[in-house]
């Protein structure tokens, strides 16, 4: 509770976004789907991202950060070596190991455009524009 407390109050809406790549996936994909409240939040999310981006097969990795280990980051910072991935973390608020691991790889000098909703984590590498990092909520 306190997390999304504390993520909500960083977190906004389309309202003041600077970057049209992440103002119109929020406006076209991300919103509308949050207004829809879906049973499968998370595989509405992915899908919905996919689709709207026309992402590649084989270039949409999704990562369950709870599943993920100290020694299995370098697998999935592997991903950064192809500009054409994006990458989909789940679950980067539920403990402190997840945070830790999505803040560390937004961080990462490859990821051109990071985007925090609360339920999952979007993570660019497409060098459209300078590193930025977006916290975004339900309208």
């Amino acid at each position: 509770m306190l997390n999304r407390l504390k993520f909500n109050w960083k977190a906004q809406t389309a309202h003041g976004l600077h970057s049209p790549f992440v103002f119109a996936l929020y406006t076209e994909v991300i919103d509308p789907i949050y207004q829809k409240s879906p049973q499968d939040l998370e595989t509405a999310l992915i899908h919905g991202i996919g689709r709207y981006l026309k992402i590649a097969e084989g270039q949409l990795h999704v990562v369950d950060l709870n599943q993920v280990t100290e020694s299995m980051l370098p697998t999935v910072e592997s991903l950064f070596q192809n500009p054409a991935n994006l990458i989909i973390c789940l679950h980067p608020h539920t403990s402190n190991n997840s945070n830790e691991f999505w803040q560390r790889l937004y961080q990462n000098p490859a990821v051109i455009h990071s985007i925090e909703l609360f339920e999952l984590g979007i993570l660019s590498l497409k060098p459209t524009a300078p590193k930025q990092h977006f916290w975004l909520k339900k309208s």
